[in-house]
């Protein structure tokens, strides 16, 4: 037996990622599972491909997921030999009926972390303020690094005279806009407050693209269609998607159709389960999304948070519970969306695995994220 621990602690030093003693024990258990159930192929692979480890790492947790809902019994196998092409990541046989998965990552788009990396500048820059306030920041989609001086100076001037709670705009030379609003604080410098939306412009269309490009590259991996004997099914990492984007991407992107009485709501026919390549290989993807945890606060930032939540007028517990760490190694909520013209195999699809919830074409996210922007056409 390898010591998975050691081994655990390796690829999260090479990741960059700061693990705790409880990810390091869970990966290391997961790493002793797969060995003894015979994937000990997907350990090398997580040991060895340095630049692709969060892929991979998503790919291991559902091995372990599939491991736990099926006994010894049923052959589960990782790169299963096909003879001709690449194999699909993942081959389970169940009675007479095979299940072939295919794992794609959706990654988060450029553009989020080129705002990611600058939002993190703004952060280090505003502690150089010393001016006891929070704020939150929200930029336009299209800011640069280039406005960064500017905006940091438009901050050291509205953080001492500006409004509390107002919402100041910031615009460059080149109209990239910042939204800042403040806040009290007992600190001694300019912070980034917990609770601050550092949100992005509606980016719908964008993401619903990714998605459709990511499983257009994923359904490449089967050389034949669904049928009961052989269920192909594709399982992607959505932790950085919502379900509106995906709906749109499989079922079609949501409209209105508005008559001279009435609007209804429909889809348009651009989604991924009415191109025959496409929708004859899937019978389902799978959403996969890991369950955010309680994070764990050290005693300095429960002394933070609490300042925060009492000047905010909110009540401490309910402001904590905003504070979920979303680790590495972790349960996951599972959706399937099903492509309706496989609907007769479902309850096969379910002795698989266990679904949180079954989506079809004809339902839809909540209301408020529902995307209304252009009309279907009658």
């Amino acid at each position: 037996m390898e010591n998975y621990p050691e081994i655990a602690s390796k690829i999260f030093t090479t990741s960059g990622y700061d693990a705790s003693e409880e990810d390091l024990k869970r990966l290391a258990d997961n790493m002793a599972l797969l060995e003894k159930r015979g994937l000990a192929k997907l350990n090398k692979r997580l040991i060895d491909n340095v630049r692709g480890i969060w892929a991979t790492i998503a790919e291991h947790n559902f091995a372990v997921i599939l491991l736990s809902r099926h006994d010894s019994s049923t052959p589960i196998s990782y790169e299963h030999d096909i003879g001709v092409g690449r194999p699909p990541d993942f081959k389970v046989e169940i009675e007479d009926t095979t299940y072939w998965i295919q794992m794609k990552d959706l990654a988060k788009l450029e553009r989020e972390n080129r705002q990611d990396k600058i939002i993190q500048k703004i952060k280090r820059a505003a502690k150089e303020i010393k001016v006891g306030k929070y704020f939150s920041c929200m930029l336009s989609d299209n800011f640069k690094e280039g406005c960064l001086s500017d905006l940091i100076k438009f901050l050291k001037d509205k953080a001492t005279d500006g409004l509390e709670g107002e919402t100041h705009i910031f615009k460059s030379k080149n109209n990239q806009e910042a939204e800042i609003e403040f806040w009290p604080s007992k600190l001694s410098e300019l912070t980034l407050g917990y609770a601050s939306d550092l949100g992005m412009v509606d980016i719908t269309g964008l993401v619903r693209e990714q998605i459709k490009q990511s499983l257009l590259n994923a359904v490449g991996a089967f050389n034949w269609e669904v049928d009961r004997s052989n269920i192909n099914l594709i399982v992607m990492e959505a932790d950085n998607k919502e379900d509106i984007d995906i709906c749109d991407a499989l079922f079609g992107t949501e409209c209105i159709i508005t008559t001279k009485d009435s609007q209804s709501w429909s889809r348009k026919n651009d989604g991924l389960f009415y191109q025959p390549d496409f929708s004859k290989k899937v019978a389902g993807v799978i959403a996969m999304k890991r369950k955010p945890e309680k994070r764990k606060l050290s005693t300095e930032e429960e002394r933070l948070v609490e300042d925060f939540a009492r000047e905010c007028n909110m009540k401490i517990e309910q402001y904590k519970e905003q504070l979920e760490r979303k680790k590495p190694i972790t349960d996951y909520s599972l959706v399937l969306y099903m492509n309706d013209q496989f609907g007769y195999i479902l309850e096969d699809i379910k002795r698989l695995l266990n679904f949180e919830k079954v989506v079809y074409y004809n339902m839809r996210p909540p209301m408020e994220k529902a995307n209304f922007g252009t009309p279907c056409k009658n």
